[in-house]
């Protein structure tokens, strides 16, 4: 419409997901992850994913994420980073993002600062730790 160039996701499907952190379960410390992960429970560190990521309705994070693309349905505070970033009714995402592609459906909270449209692949100024 505006001209622009226009990039094909895949949505989000959560039967690809590989690994669970179900509801009830807190975990502390860094994630390093290699598959689709949904997260119900709460996680109290930084998560690094080369894959999908699902915050559940009832899941918590408190640290940064990267990862390639994410869907929260809770609540995330701490920095993202990620190719595309979803937040859907009743999530709250309080931090900062780092994307290329947003979505923000009504009923759902985002409190930060985004830039957008800048590569990815450059250096990042996020204090993520492997």
């Amino acid at each position: 419409m505006f001209g622009g160039k226009k990039e094909s996701f895949k949505p989000v499907d959560v039967s690809d997901v590989n690994t669970l952190i179900g509801e009830g379960c807190s975990f502390e410390g860094n994630l390093s992850l290699s598959t689709a992960t949904r997260i119900d429970g709460h996680v109290k560190g930084n998560i690094k994913s080369n894959s999908t990521l699902v915050i559940g309705e009832s899941g918590k994070i408190e640290g940064d994420i990267q990862c390639t693309d994410i869907l929260i349905h809770g609540v995330v505070n701490g920095n993202v980073e990620a190719q595309r970033i979803e937040l859907k009714k009743g999530a709250t995402l309080n931090g900062d993002i780092r994307v290329n592609v947003l979505v923000i459906e009504e009923g759902a909270v985002y409190n930060g600062h985004c830039s957008m449209g800048t590569s990815l692949s450059e250096p990042a100024t996020s204090n993520l730790s492997d």
